[in-house]
């Protein structure tokens, strides 16, 4: 009896072991980033959250703009990247501005699902208007297809990890330490320090 209930058990975490790493077993996931400093740390970060967790592997693609990568997402050629909330209401989808950060979060996140099947996850905690030199909000959040998240269920929930974690303060020592063309030391360092890793 023994013998018999220690087969199960050995059977049942080899099934449970299986089962949560199958999910990323051959597949490689794409981060678009549009070539700045602040873009390369960010893309950087999320790709080592991801490949940290959970042995996915993951590649950076480097795009000229927003509009670039924009159009590699619909087409499936990257999974996911980094958007700025005025640049999704205004550039891509071609809106009115909204002055207000959380009225604007929500309207570019409702048009992006509803239109584009594109999923925005949470803010990182920064406005980026000021580096960007635009006049309305500019909240940084991953942009994902929504494919992708049915793929990998547990994605959603691990970046939403970086939901508010990254202030003004924060992404500008970020940014001054990754100038040495050192981003993804710069995003595994700031991963280790906030224990996200």
């Amino acid at each position: 009896m023994m013998k018999i209930l220690g087969s199960v058990m050995v059977l049942l975490l080899l099934v449970g072991f299986s089962g949560s790493t199958l999910a990323c077993v051959g597949k490689t996931l794409k981060i678009g980033t549009t070539g700045s400093v602040q873009q390369e740390v960010l893309a950087n970060i999320v790709s080592e959250l991801i490949s940290e967790r959970t042995g996915t592997t993951v590649k950076v693609v480097p795009f000229k703009n927003s509009s670039e990568a924009h159009a590699a997402l619909l087409k499936a050629d990257i999974d996911m990247y980094v958007e700025y909330t005025g640049v999704g209401q205004v550039t891509i989808l071609k809106d009115q501005p909204l002055t207000d950060a959380t009225a604007l979060y929500k309207a570019v996140k409702q048009r992006y699902n509803q239109e584009l099947n594109l999923i925005w996850l949470k803010p990182f905690g920064f406005d980026a208007a000021a580096s960007l030199g635009v006049a309305l909000p500019a909240q940084a959040a991953p942009v994902v297809r929504k494919d992708t998240l049915k793929k990998f269920p547990a994605l959603a929930r691990l970046i939403n990890k970086l939901g508010g974690k990254i202030d003004q303060r924060t992404i500008a020592l970020l940014e001054k330490e990754a100038i040495a063309g050192k981003s993804k030391q710069v995003a595994h360092g700031f991963l280790k320090n906030n224990r996200l890793i």
